[in-house]
């Protein structure tokens, strides 16, 4: 991909932030029922008499990237087209999930989460026309897109797995570096389950690998590699620790890092500098296999599979605080997949990393 070449990035960024709205909408998928005889549509029915204020925030922020990545699709577009696509688009999910909300009676369709996701998608346009039209800002960050990543619709898609799964490191119910949640109960004192410890320290030492190595192949220059990983594992780190300050009791930190994980990541990281030196044809291969293998240590105890969120961790209590869970844990569980997917892919072009060759 030359300087100046059209990237699909936003194109897969809009395409799976509208994935994630949906199965956050629409989750737990059931019962599917008609809605009770002389049920009015939501939008002609009794408006809510209150509204939360974190109902307004949630409502508008949930849907403000949607409406930024949109905005960012037309080629050339004025910013009022821009405005109008993107918010347009937030507008017509918001009310395709709250009509199918009316058929999932565990969910809640109302007038006011519409037009709060609405003016959410057109806040988040309106930042997209605003980016689109300066110039230089454009540049600048299709010059880091150019310098530091691989080219091509491929390194888009790289790039949008990438920033899926550092987004869903916010939720500080899911260990760094794990993909389910742990059930155990966080109480000081309990004696160590050894085949417990095992997993989580199979699991976050796969993971951890298998994430660097995703990053070194996302490179353009191998050379990159390095800070690119520390840089991974830095980010990592400050989401997971943010989310955790924002939404976990301040009792539950003297307990919230299992020991498990904690091996588990200290092992990764001595066996990453040799993974990180093997060939690129390697490197495909063993990302691929550190990241599936991360998946299926879980399988070894189904519980860790439907273990349901730690609800007791959590200073927030709100009825959203269920669909965040739900999405990230789902994220999480089908990000291995998807990123081998990616990899398959990626094994298809053995020039890639060579020098003057393009992916």
């Amino acid at each position: 991909m030359r300087h100046g070449s059209p990237t699909r990035l936003p194109h897969v960024l809009a395409a799976l932030y509208a994935l994630a709205i949906a199965y956050a909408s629409l989750q737990p998928f059931g019962p599917w029922l008609p809605p009770p005889p002389g049920t009015p549509y939501f939008l002609l029915g009794p408006w809510p008499s209150r509204l939360p204020r974190y109902d307004i925030v949630i409502n508008l922020l949930a849907y403000l990237p949607l409406g930024f990545f949109v905005a960012l699709l037309p080629a050339r577009a004025p910013p009022w087209r821009r405005i109008v696509t993107g918010a347009g688009a937030g507008a017509a999910l918001s009310l395709a999930m709250e009509s199918l909300q009316m058929l999932v009676p565990p969910r809640d369709a109302n007038a006011y989460d519409f037009v709060f996701n609405a003016l959410g998608a057109l806040i988040g346009a309106s930042l997209g026309a605003g980016l689109a039209r300066s110039s230089r800002l454009k540049e600048r960050i299709t010059a880091a897109r150019v310098r530091w990543f691989m080219p091509g619709n491929l390194g888009d898609i790289g790039l949008a797995l990438l920033a899926v799964w550092l987004v869903a490191q916010l939720n500080p119910g899911i260990a760094l570096f794990a993909v389910t949640y742990d059930p155990r109960p966080l109480t000081v004192g309990l004696p160590v389950d050894g085949a417990a410890l095992l997993l989580d320290a199979a699991g976050s030492a796969f993971q951890l690998i298998g994430m660097a190595l995703f990053v070194t192949l996302l490179m353009r220059e191998r050379d990159d590699a390095r800070g690119g990983v520390l840089l991974l594992i830095g980010a990592a780190l400050l989401i997971k620790g943010f989310g955790a300050a924002l939404l976990l009791k301040p009792a539950v930190w003297q307990t919230w890092i299992q020991p498990g994980v904690l091996i588990g990541i200290a092992t990764g990281a001595l066996l990453l500098p040799v993974a990180m030196t093997l060939p690129r044809p390697a490197q495909v291969a063993t990302c691929g296999i550190a990241l599936l293998a991360s998946l299926g240590t879980p399988l070894l105890a189904p519980e860790l599979i439907t273990a349901p969120a730690p609800l007791a961790m959590f200073e927030w209590r709100y009825g959203q605080l269920l669909n965040y869970n739900g999405l990230t844990h789902a994220a999480l569980m089908l990000w291995p997949i998807l990123a081998a997917g990616w990899l398959f892919a990626l094994a298809g072009r053995p020039a890639w990393g060579r020098p003057n060759q393009a992916a």
